[in-house]
């Protein structure tokens, strides 16, 4: 999978998350997962389009958890990631569809609403528990 590091300041917006983390982990990760998967199809609405191949392979990875830490990861097809690193990181390129930082600005975009949408999900399921 080609990487591309960005660092969002998520301190504020994840404190109210950890503790679900840690009472409700499964939900947290369902949740997780629910959100990922719109922030999936959000990087394939911008990702050029050529053959379809690297759009198609935009896919999510997870949930894994690492001790307290769960997450998820918005990954490029393997096949596809030296391709896919030099077309989300030419600026210069021209892409009759789709443009570059293709799932790092969708990323960005989402980050400061994220932990909210996880969080809501959350008050959904406990709306449904028995």
């Amino acid at each position: 999978m080609a990487k591309v590091d960005f660092k969002i300041d998520a301190s504020k917006m994840l404190r109210g998350l950890r503790r679900a983390m840690v009472v409700a982990p499964q939900q947290f990760a369902d949740a997780l997962v629910e959100e990922g998967l719109i922030e999936v199809a959000e990087c394939q609405a911008v990702t050029p389009v050529d053959t379809g191949n690297l759009r198609d392979g935009i896919h999510l990875e997870g949930p894994m958890q690492e001790g307290n830490r769960i997450y998820v990861l918005v990954a490029t097809d393997p096949a596809q990631d030296d391709y896919a690193l030099i077309v989300h990181e030419d600026l210069d390129a021209f892409h009759a569809v789709g443009g570059p930082k293709y799932i790092e600005n969708p990323l960005r975009e989402s980050a400061p609403y994220l932990a909210d949408r996880v969080a809501r999900r959350l008050n959904m399921a406990k709306m449904f528990e028995g």
